[in-house]
């Protein structure tokens, strides 16, 4: 398969997860809205995605589908963790979920976010819920230092 259109997208987010709402921003950007539930509590999460044209040369910070957790807001701690592990501080109210490592060409635009994205957001959400119990992050993973990523490394609209 080649790089997913954003109605391919579209159309595979509503065959897996049909609780999720879209919405489309323009010809290449959609958001999606839905709830996850991991373990014990209920997540509300936002998925927007800009489908790349293939002649463009983007970083793939800015490739990748971005996950924020709207409700409950995700809540830090101290652990040595970190305050809250594994995610980018481009908004503090409601930060992007880390759910693989770029550099390691771990996510690409060839795959369908229903099949990726959804099913690491359902881990990362396992992962929180247990991190938020014991202090421990359990998902494994390589840390991004918060110095290496700022509000303007990645452009997102308000949830």
């Amino acid at each position: 398969m080649g790089m997913p259109s954003i109605e391919d997208q579209i159309r595979a987010m509503r065959e897996s997860w049909p609780s999720f709402e879209v919405t489309r921003i323009d010809e290449r950007t959609a958001v999606w809205r839905g709830t996850l539930r991991p373990l014990l509590a209920t997540h509300h999460v936002r998925i927007q995605y800009r489908a790349p044209l293939v002649i463009e040369r983007i970083d793939p910070m800015e490739q990748q589908p971005q996950v924020r957790v709207i409700r409950p807001l995700l809540k830090k701690m101290t652990s040595s963790e970190g305050a809250l592990p594994h995610v980018y501080w481009d908004d503090p109210d409601f930060p992007m979920l880390c759910l693989f490592d770029p550099d390691a060409g771990q996510w690409s635009p060839c795959e369908l976010i229903s099949k990726t994205t959804v099913l690491w957001t359902l881990d990362w959400l396992a992962c929180y819920e247990g991190w938020r119990a014991t202090g421990e992050w359990t998902g494994g993973g390589r840390h991004v230092d918060a110095n290496d990523i700022d509000a303007n490394d990645i452009k997102d609209s308000q949830p």
